[in-house]
C-alpha cells in the first residue's frame, strides 16, 4: 500500500507542473493570435510581389540576371532554415530537423551540396550533432529577438545575395513550418532563388525606369527579404500554435495523474482509518473479555 505522504507530494508536485503548463497554454494562445494578425497582415504583400516576378512576359523582356533565372549547374544549394529559440513546442523543431536531414541526403546522393543557415538554434544543435560537415552549418542568432524583424530579414537577404554573386551558393530555399489551423502544421520546403516563373498568357509589355537590369537586380533581393520575413511569420505562428497544443496536451495529462492518484489516496487513507478502527475495536474486545 502506498505511503500517504508519498502520494500527497505527487499531488502537490504534478499540481503545480499543472498551473505551470496551463499557464504556458494560456501566454501561447495569446501570442498565437498576435503572430496570426502580423502573419496575415504582410501576406497579400509579400504574395502580390513575388507573383509580379513571376508572371513577368519574357517575350517582350531580356533579364540577364542569374538572381533571376538561376544557374544552369547547381553545386551548393543554401537552406535558410527556420525553427525556435526555446522548447516546450511539442514536436515542432524535432519535425524541421528531420525534413532537413531528409532534403540534405537528397541533395548528397543527387551529387549536391548543401550550406545551411539556421534561424533559431534549436534545429542549429541538433543539425549540428548529425551533419559532418559543420563547416556548412550556420547560425543567425538573435533573429528572433530583433525589435525590426523586417530589417533582420533583409539583413539575411543580402547575406544571401552576396555568398550568390561570391559563387559559395546557386540557389536559396527556405525549410519552414507552416500553420493551416491550431493542430494541423506542415514543414515546407520553397525555393526562392532563382525565380520561380509561372507560365502566362499576359500579351501586355512591362515597362522599366531607369532600365530592367537595374530594377530587376533591386527589386529580386528586396523581394528575397520580404519572402523571408513573411516565413519568418509563418514559422512563429506554427511555433505558439505547436506549444499551445503540447501545453494543453500536458495540462490534459496532469489531470489525468491528479485523478488518479486522489482516487489512490482517497482508497489508502480510508484503508488506513478502517485499519486503525478495527484494531481500537480488537483492542476493546480484548480489555473487555479480559
Amino acid at each position: 500500500m502506498a505511503n500517504l505522504k508519498e502520494l500527497k507530494n505527487k499531488i502537490n508536485v504534478i499540481n503545480s507542473t499543472r498551473k505551470v503548463t496551463s499557464a504556458m497554454k494560456l501566454v501561447a494562445g495569446v501570442k498565437l493570435k498576435k503572430a496570426e494578425q502580423r502573419t496575415n497582415a504582410s501576406k497579400d504583400y509579400a504574395v502580390e510581389l513575388n507573383r509580379i516576378l513571376t508572371r513577368l512576359n519574357q517575350k517582350f523582356i531580356e533579364i540577364k540576371s542569374e538572381l533571376f533565372h538561376g544557374r544552369k549547374n547547381v553545386h551548393t544549394e543554401m537552406l535558410i532554415v527556420f525553427s525556435s529559440d526555446r522548447g516546450l513546442c511539442g514536436n515542432y523543431n524535432y519535425l524541421v530537423s528531420q525534413e532537413v536531414l531528409r532534403i540534405v541526403d537528397e541533395f548528397h546522393r543527387g551529387g549536391k551540396n548543401v550550406y545551411i543557415v539556421c534561424v533559431g538554434n534549436k534545429a542549429f544543435f541538433q543539425l549540428k550533432k548529425v551533419i559532418e560537415d559543420t563547416d556548412h552549418i550556420e547560425l543567425v542568432d538573435g533573429f528572433y529577438n530583433e525589435k525590426n524583424i523586417v530589417e533582420a530579414s533583409m539583413l539575411l537577404a543580402r547575406k544571401a545575395v552576396e555568398y550568390f554573386k561570391s559563387n559559395v551558393i546557386d540557389k536559396i530555399s527556405v525549410v519552414y513550418t507552416k500553420s493551416y489551423s491550431a493542430i494541423n502544421r506542415q514543414v515546407k520546403l520553397n525555393e526562392l532563388i532563382p525565380i520561380k516563373c509561372e507560365p502566362t498568357n499576359d500579351k501586355s509589355e512591362t515597362v522599366f525606369e531607369p532600365n530592367v537590369d537595374e530594377i530587376i537586380d533591386e527589386l529580386i533581393p528586396y523581394n528575397l527579404g520580404i519572402q523571408i520575413y513573411q516565413t519568418a511569420l509563418e514559422s512563429m505562428t506554427s511555433e505558439q500554435s505547436s506549444r499551445m497544443t503540447s501545453m494543453d496536451n500536458a495540462t490534459r495529462n496532469a489531470d489525468s495523474i491528479l485523478s488518479e492518484l486522489r482516487i489512490i489516496y482517497n482508497r489508502t487513507r480510508q484503508y488506513r482509518i478502517t485499519q486503525e478502527l478495527t484494531e481500537v475495536i480488537s483492542g476493546a474486545d480484548a480489555i473487555a473479555e479480559g
